[in-house]
């Protein structure tokens, strides 16, 4: 179920999954190697907003979006308003680019301290391109040093590399999203009073009562 955002951004109220990441890191083909399995060097790049599929595993379905910014998003209202009440994050990077890291640590930064609901949710970095760097070592910006040092002082953050032009890891990544347990929706309170305890009610007034039926 979804509604309208005051800033006009569909918002989902549950099952929510999200891609964020700096432009050109490979959100896009990652939300679509989750969907179809399989690579596709041809997508164009997403344009600022959003990118929505549904992903159903048995009786459980997610909305997993591809949440592409302006490079200023993790700055607005818009973020912290979509990114409320969701099941998992993946933030992604590139191998291959440092700046496209330190915007990462940035998102995650601005989660941690401005999403007010989320303080314990579950966050995944993701280093994308491994085949890029496995290929050419040169090509490595990002140290894996770096990354285990700044991890390890994140709580509750994991991370993978993944290359989603060999599918590197991309199964570990689907099997994390199938084993999502997903609170059940709970039956609003209407003030009933369940029947058994209203059939107890009644007989106890009736008891009580001077009037016989």
């Amino acid at each position: 179920m979804e509604n309208t955002s005051k800033d006009g951004f569909k918002v989902d109220e549950q099952n929510k999954i999200y891609i964020i990441g700096g432009r050109g890191v490979g959100k896009t083909t990652f939300l679509y190697q989750i969907h179809s399995g399989k690579f596709n060097d041809s997508l164009p790049p997403s344009e600022i907003g959003l990118a929505v599929f549904q992903y159903k595993n048995g009786n459980k379905e997610f909305t997993i979006k591809d949440l592409t910014d302006d490079e200023n998003f993790s700055k607005t209202i818009v973020l912290k308003n979509e990114l409320e009440d969701v099941i998992l994050i993946f933030v992604l990077f590139a191998l291959n680019d440092k700046e496209s890291f330190e915007y990462a640590k940035n998102l995650i930064d601005f989660i941690k301290n401005n999403i007010i609901n989320n303080k314990e949710m579950n966050i995944i970095l993701i280093g994308n391109k491994q085949d890029i760097v496995e290929n050419n070592p040169l090509e490595l910006k990002v140290e894996r040093k770096d990354v285990d040092q700044y991890i390890h002082n994140i709580e509750n953050l994991r991370y993978f590399e993944v290359s989603c032009k060999t599918n590197y890891n991309i199964s570990q990544i689907t099997e994390i999203i199938n084993t999502i347990e997903i609170e059940e929706e709970k039956e609003e309170d209407d003030g009933k009073i369940p029947e058994e305890e209203r059939k107890k009610k009644v007989d106890e007034a009736k008891n009580k009562s001077c009037i016989f039926i």
